[in-house]
């Protein structure tokens, strides 16, 4: 296994976009196989979709208290 020398911040939310297009990608690869035609049905797989949404909320709720702290430290 080779790790890089140099570390950049993990961007939480392009991970989650990512995680998204993978679990539509699963879901038109499974309607597909079990013959579903798409154009009549839009599939989705509903309890990752759930956790997905739960996981941009805490980032949303995590970015604006990164905003507060900022602020505050500037006050300071």
């Amino acid at each position: 296994m080779i790790f890089s020398r140099e570390i950049e911040p993990l961007n939480l939310k392009e991970l989650l976009n990512e995680e998204i297009k993978e679990e539509m990608e699963f879901t038109k690869e499974a309607a597909i196989k079990s013959g579903v035609n798409l154009d009549e049905k839009e599939l989705y797989a509903v309890g990752n979709m759930i956790k997905v949404r739960k996981l941009e909320r805490e980032l949303e709720e995590k970015d604006k208290e990164i905003e507060r702290l900022k602020a505050q430290l500037k006050t300071k």
